[in-house]
């Protein structure tokens, strides 16, 4: 695939509880590398990261001092601004992240799509109803969920693709146990279709 095929689309990418770490920062270099305009702020503040071993720390933050709710309106804003600069604009979302992607896909007109990879919050919201394109990624293991019962109701939903994975949550992650490169390079291959077809769709259309 040429590169140059993405040169005119934007990714949000939207960390996880631990902010923008080595893995995110991976993510952002490799969709750089395929040509996609990468945009990847930074939701905790004063505070770049968390080491995994604060686990709770991290989260009890996030929860406590940041919130879906503000998280979420600190991403609609940024989009708004990059939708007046760039012709394709995509969120994608790991972890708490692909919750937050999850609750922006509901704001019509300012995705091209959605992409979430193990958004396990994304249960607590399963009213919203997408107006773009949305492809979640769930794996078949979760500590606090059933991912099989949140997936049958997504799969009721218009707009939503669901794949799902044989493995645990942070599948992409190379710096955790749970690491699958062979899940990771499926899903990612799956995620620049999505993108392709959503972008050659737009052209098809003619745009806005």
């Amino acid at each position: 695939m040429n590169n140059c095929e993405f040169h005119n689309t934007t990714i949000l990418v939207v960390h996880e509880i631990y902010g923008i770490n080595k893995h995110i920062k991976d993510i952002c270099d490799s969709l750089n590398k395929l040509g996609f305009t990468v945009v990847c702020p930074n939701l905790l503040g004063n505070i770049e990261n968390y080491c995994y071993r604060d686990e709770n720390k991290a989260y009890k933050h996030f929860i406590h001092e940041i919130g879906f709710e503000l998280a979420t309106n600190k991403i609609i804003t940024l989009a708004k601004e990059l939708r007046t600069k760039c012709a394709n604009l995509y969120i994608l979302g790991f972890s708490i992240g692909a919750t937050i992607a999850w609750l922006c896909s509901k704001y019509d007109g300012l995705f091209d799509g959605v992409i979430g990879f193990y958004g396990s919050r994304i249960r607590d919201y399963l009213e919203v109803r997408p107006k773009c394109e949305t492809l979640l990624i769930f794996p078949t293991k979760e500590k606090s969920f059933d991912p099989e019962i949140v997936i049958s109701e997504l799969k009721t939903k218009d707009r939503i693709q669901v794949i799902k994975i044989e493995g645990s949550h942070g599948f992409t992650d190379q710096s955790t146990s749970n690491y699958d490169q062979y899940a990771t390079e499926y899903c990612f291959q799956k995620m620049r279709d999505f993108i392709m077809k959503q972008n050659n769709s737009f052209s098809e259309t003619g745009g806005i």
